[in-house]
């Protein structure tokens, strides 16, 4: 979108009569601090040049991010020509704080004056023409650029000034550039640009399927923190990390004990078995028993063994739910490489099979799912781009498939509850401000591009079941104006009818200037 037009003009655009402007001027014409349009538009210390009843409007926007705008009676030969003029910085339309603006007339003749800063943004320009004609302008401001050339025309007599002024204009809505620069406030052109309809619909941030892991306790037990303790919140993790030891606990307090009474009567067992195998050999070497008696003894050693190896198995189990090591833990570990999200455990704390330990988010893609209603999934166009917004944000931000975007799928499926068709893009470098699970409004391209006028979404205002806009009309009064809205694409949206391209609309700040025309504050064309 045009931000700034190299040269832009409006020169005796809102030339006043004032048969009731009542205004007490001293001599060097300032208003006072409580000057007030209307109920609610105070002027403060909104400043005034000398005038006749009619006022000529300059309104320039520079490529160096400058607006100039000031106004003034209508420039005789002889007559010293006076005006404030108010100057803007376009990066965020605040005043600018340049200590002193140097103006320069080429034409007829030349002159050249340099002005210091009365306050923020505002300078008093004085000259003197000596000879008639139309001059070309241009103002330095400090080190911040240069507005112009515009032109400046030079009357010979105050016949031809009069003559010069341009009808009334008594609809526009007053909104002093002091009040512009004290709340979030913004302009831009009306542009032609190619359109494509959409469809906005609702949605939300997914991880792909394994790009999420919740990681459950498998069986009840203690946690136990691995050297160094937990992972702090955020650290990267890669896949296989430690992340803790469950040590299983008994199911019964009497189950430890049981354990360890079941090692000592193993450990009995075996020591009468091999008592018994030595009393069968002595037996035997007497002959005083057959050969097989002596291989039962034998047998009976190996069965004592043998169970006493599984008792002590089973009693390190219950050793290693106190100390957390051995072969009888459990170790949690990342399935998946991504960021640690979310810690529900403490060192030491005792949990249920099942119970939610830690969450782990591969951050490298996010899915945008949106829901399109069925009526428009018949002109869905799956190989054009779309673009989403957060809930409460203002930004869209784009869906770009010639970039690391990539659409994913779309069903081919209606959901019978909702009556909508599932479509999902990925994207491939999401932003760190995106998370799972957010809810989003997806705009999912269903036609071709069409040619338009277009502004940002921002300028629209919706009053009563009209859309309307608000042109500047010169540096402080607006018009309201009815438009018909066409496609949107991102934060763009197509005027079918009641805007031409290059007019200049408020984008930020509309619903100010609306409550400023409610209020009665209609341009006077009062000169600064």
């Amino acid at each position: 979108m045009r931000l700034l037009l190299p040269i832009a003009l409006l020169v005796c655009v809102g030339c006043h009569e004032h048969p009731h402007h009542d205004h007490a001027h001293g001599d060097d014409h300032e208003h006072g601090d409580d000057h007030e349009h209307g109920d609610d538009h105070e002027h403060g210390d909104h400043e005034h040049g000398d005038h006749d009843g009619t006022a000529v409007s300059i309104l320039v926007w520079s490529d160096d991010g400058l607006e100039l705008f000031a106004e003034h009676s209508p420039a005789v030969v002889g007559r010293e020509l006076s005006f404030l003029a108010h100057i803007t910085k376009l990066e965020d339309f605040s005043a600018v704080e340049a200590e002193a603006v140097r103006l320069t007339l080429t034409g007829p003749d030349a002159l050249d004056v340099t002005a210091p800063m009365l306050r923020s943004g505002i300078y008093r320009l004085e000259v003197a023409p000596r000879v008639a004609g139309t001059y070309q302008a241009t103002l330095s401001v400090g080190d911040l650029g240069v507005v112009g050339p515009f032109a400046l025309e030079i009357h010979p007599t105050e016949s031809d000034a009069a003559h010069a002024a341009p009808e009334d204009e008594t609809d526009e809505i007053a909104f002093l550039k002091e009040q512009q620069w004290r709340v979030p406030f913004a302009t831009a052109f009306a542009e032609s640009a190619r359109v494509r309809p959409s469809v906005e619909v609702s949605g939300q941030l997914t991880a792909p399927p394994g790009g999420v892991a919740q990681l459950h306790a498998p069986v009840a037990g203690r946690i136990v923190a691995p050297p160094g303790g937990f992972p702090a919140l955020g650290t990267p993790l890669a896949a296989n990390t430690l992340l803790a030891t469950l040590a299983p606990t008994p199911g019964s307090p009497e189950e430890s004990t049981r354990a360890r009474l079941a090692v000592v009567e193993a450990e009995a067992r075996v020591e009468a078995s091999h008592v018994e195998v030595a009393r069968a050999e002595r037996l035997l070497a007497d002959e005083a028993i057959p050969g097989r008696r002596l291989d039962e003894a034998r047998r009976e050693l190996t069965v004592a063994e043998a169970g006493l190896e599984a008792a002590r198995r089973t009693q390190s189990l219950y050793a290693a739910a106190q100390r957390g090591r051995g072969q009888g833990s459990w170790r949690v570990t990342s399935p998946i490489a991504g960021v640690l999200d979310a810690v529900d455990v403490s060192p030491g704390e005792a949990v249920d099979a099942g119970e939610h330990l830690f969450r782990v988010v591969d951050t490298r893609v996010l899915w945008v799912t949106a829901s399109l209603p069925e009526a428009w999934a018949e002109d869905f166009v799956p190989d054009a781009n779309a673009s989403f917004q957060l809930l409460g944000g203002e930004r869209w931000l784009p869906i770009d498939l010639s970039g690391d975007a990539s659409l994913v799928h779309a069903s081919r499926t209606v959901d019978a509850v909702s009556r909508t068709v599932r479509v999902v893009y990925a994207l491939g470098a999401p932003e760190p401000a995106l998370r799972v699970g957010a809810a989003v409004r997806v705009l999912v391209a269903t036609g071709e591009p069409v040619e338009s006028v277009t502004v940002p979404r921002s300028a629209i205002v919706e009053i009563e079941g009209r859309q309307v806009v608000y042109v500047q009309r010169n540096g402080e009064s607006f018009e309201e104006r009815a438009v018909r809205l066409g496609p949107y694409e991102r934060d763009l949206v197509a005027i079918v009818a009641g805007l031409e391209s290059g007019e200049r609309v408020v984008t930020r700040g509309a619903h100010l200037v609306r409550l400023a025309g409610s209020s009665g504050a209609v341009g006077h064309g009062h000169v600064h």
